[in-house]
């Protein structure tokens, strides 16, 4: 259940990159990727649950998550793709 761990960690950066970005900073997020080489170091599926938990209720619930295979071994978020819109109002 190490996925836990790592949605969190996840979700700290995408938190910290939206609001440290000043072209992200406000913006809807629609979706982040990530790439991972084989072996997986998270199954996409058991990650993909631990963070729709944890964004519940807050402005990043609905964001498609989506996993690349790469030929890096680790875990890494390559793309957040935003609405043009300001929703920081």
């Amino acid at each position: 259940m190490h996925e836990a761990s790592i949605a969190k960690d996840a979700l700290d950066i995408l938190r910290e990159t939206l609001n440290d970005d000043p072209c992200l900073r406000g913006k809807k997020v629609k979706e982040i990727v990530f790439t991972q080489g084989w072996p997986h170091t998270v199954c996409p599926e058991s990650f993909e649950l631990f963070f729709s938990e944890m964004v519940k209720g807050t402005p990043l619930e609905n964001t498609r998550i989506t996993f690349v295979e790469s030929e890096l071994k680790e875990l890494l978020l390559t793309s957040i793709e935003v609405d043009d819109e300001d929703h920081s109002s």
